[in-house]
């Protein structure tokens, strides 16, 4: 009888590891591939004066949480045990807080790539006049803002209890918040997978109408993060919502995990399907390169230009 439980508490710390490895190896690749997109942004071969500038938005916010992250995972496998694990609260509220502030700060970049995509199918003419280098400055600086008041709220309810067998962030927060989390995370997820609903739907139409591919690359991030976060995020709040259910017990650094995967699969499509575009310039740059996307019977004109790319 004792060893049904000893085996699931077994079976679940190995999740734990796997989940820690696996967040390490996703963490890497999310700092080198963005790091590369962030070298062609520095060396203008990308121009984050129009449009791109949400993409430069995502990288650095990528990379700094996979930097920021980085000591908390680190942690849970140096501590890590083949009996059980107890972390110490202190520790994880002091290296746990970038979860809770990055994880809304990509959710809104994410909702704003794809509110960007829906004017410009939608709305080119509105789409045409708005500043955008103004309007990702706004976005970010509110993404920032909810992103600390999520942190605030952490680290308000944390609580500094010994927690045995438990290799998440969100075993040691109160309840409320956990439910105030779940919510907002929902609510966010719900908004991000209209919205795209609307992108995939247009650029669809416009593929079979036209029989030209257009903003790949923003389809391609959208799709990433919907797969990769925003759907795992949904479904991890509805269970938890209405069967009381913990994935963090279960699984320990899930949304860590998921935010990640979707900082890592986000570079890897950017620098994939632009590839065929750099191949095909010298000297001009991404940007420049990037109305090839757009097409036209007539000679080309700035003024008319809608969309620059589907690099954003």
């Amino acid at each position: 009888m004792s060893r049904g439980p000893i085996l699931r508490d077994a079976m679940g710390l190995k999740l734990y590891l796997i989940t820690d490895c696996y967040c390490i190896f996703m963490g890497l690749l999310a700092i080198i591939g963005n790091s590369v997109i962030l070298y062609l942004f520095f060396t203008k071969r990308l121009d984050s004066r129009r449009n791109l500038r949400i993409i430069l938005y995502m990288t650095v916010t990528d990379i700094v949480f996979a930097l920021a992250i980085m000591p908390e995972i680190c942690y849970f496998i140096y501590y890590w045990d083949t009996t059980f694990v107890d972390y110490n609260p202190q520790i994880i509220a002091s290296i746990g807080w970038p979860l809770p502030m990055f994880l809304k700060i990509s959710s809104g970049l994410n909702a704003g790539a794809a509110a960007e995509r829906i004017l410009a199918l939608y709305f080119p003419l509105i789409y045409r006049k708005i500043d955008h280098v103004y309007c990702s400055n706004i976005l970010m600086v509110v993404c920032v803002f909810i992103g600390l008041i999520d942190t605030i709220f952490c680290i308000y309810s944390f609580r500094f209890e010994q927690r045995i067998n438990c290799s998440s962030l969100g075993c040691f927060v109160h309840d409320a918040f956990r439910t105030y989390w779940g919510s907002s995370n929902m609510t966010c997820g719900i908004i991000i997978i209209v919205m795209s609903l609307f992108v995939f739907f247009k650029v669809q139409k416009l593929s079979r109408e036209s029989g030209w591919m257009a903003n790949r690359t923003t389809c391609g991030i959208l799709l990433s993060s919907l797969f990769c976060l925003t759907i795992p995020s949904l479904l991890v709040s509805l269970v938890e919502t209405i069967t009381g259910f913990s994935i963090f017990e279960k699984f320990g650094a899930f949304y860590v995990a998921s935010l990640l995967s979707s900082g890592s699969m986000n570079c890897l499509i950017f620098l994939i399907l632009n590839g065929s575009v750099k191949s095909k310039i010298d000297t001009r740059t991404l940007s420049d390169a990037a109305v090839t996307t757009v097409v036209s019977s007539r000679p080309f004109n700035s003024s008319k230009q809608t969309t620059f790319v589907d690099l954003a």
